[in-house]
């Protein structure tokens, strides 16, 4: 009869127990499903930074070539710059030597 009793008497803080374990391993279940959201978040950003890198080194590869098309211009400008001092000289002494045929078809016309 003492036993039964006792039992009787375990019988709530047992149920009580066993409720506080099951509880336990639910949280434990979902510390476990976050814990693998967690490496998965972690894949990704990983993947992400590599990603990032890629990029960031195709921009610097981009900044390097639109560097050398700034200089290449600028050459190309200069060139210009003087062809064009070229042209004008090229005109001046055109205009100089229509003079110089101006004058010389007067003479000759005096000549006639």
């Amino acid at each position: 009869m003492k036993i039964l009793q006792l039992l009787q008497e375990l019988k709530k803080p047992l149920n009580r127990l066993t409720k506080l374990l099951w509880q336990l391993m639910k949280l434990l279940q979902k510390i476990m499903k976050l814990m693998q959201n967690l490496m998965k978040l972690v894949h990704h950003l990983m993947k992400l930074m590599q990603h990032l890198m890629k990029l960031m080194q195709h921009l610097m590869k981009l900044v390097q070539h639109l560097m050398k098309l700034v200089q290449h211009l600028m050459k190309l400008m200069q060139h210009l710059m003087k062809l064009m001092q070229h042209l004008m000289k090229l005109m001046q002494h055109l205009m100089k030597l229509m003079q110089h045929l101006m004058k010389l078809m007067q003479h000759l016309m005096k000549l006639m």
